[in-house]
């Protein structure tokens, strides 16, 4: 019995997570979140709040709340109002199931995400949004994710160039998404 467990484990620990078990970090989730158009003023409360939350976990899902529904994803969408499930009686307003809130594919809660905070600015995250808002918190950045790496052979961008123009000029080829959109 011990040996299977310990088998178990370390074929876990060597195949990585499954299908929709994505753990993400702050760059990668700023970089994915930017491609799929999400304002690039807003991306480090997002990611902000996805840490507080999900851990960057694609695949979080909260204990039962009071009233019977569960979070989902990388941003905890309430099965009560923004997504629908088995469990309870949803209002569905992202139009999805809460299991594909929990893929390795972050479109449909990035979509939902942006759905949420125009239909009720970061209400439904207000303790996490709080905590980025305050005095230590907003030192919080993700721009470090998108400076543009040089090399000997390319001639340094200097500040007065946006990031687009730095793209532009140096073709932008550093980074190679998981997934296509």
């Amino acid at each position: 019995m011990e040996k299977k467990v310990v088998l178990v484990l370390f074929a876990l620990l060597l195949g990585g997570t499954a299908q929709g078990q994505r753990i993400l970090d702050r760059c990668t989730l700023a970089i994915e979140m930017d491609r799929l158009g999400v304002p690039r003023q807003d991306l480090a409360a997002w990611v902000f709040i996805a840490d507080i939350l999900s851990s960057y976990q694609t695949h979080a899902i909260s204990p039962k709340n009071a009233d019977g529904s569960r979070n989902y994803g990388l941003f905890q969408f309430s099965s009560k109002y923004w997504c629908k499930s088995t469990d309870t009686y949803s209002s569905n307003h992202c139009k999805i199931s809460c299991d594909s809130l929990l893929t390795d594919n972050i479109k449909a809660s990035v979509d939902c995400a942006v759905l949420v905070k125009k239909m009720e600015g970061w209400t439904p995250w207000q303790a996490a949004y709080d905590k980025f808002a305050s005095v230590e918190a907003k030192m919080t950045s993700v721009e470090d994710c998108f400076e543009v790496r040089m090399t000997n052979d390319t001639v340094r961008a200097t500040s007065r160039m946006t990031l687009t123009e730095q793209r532009e000029c140096l073709n932008f080829v550093d980074y190679k998404p998981e997934f296509e959109f």
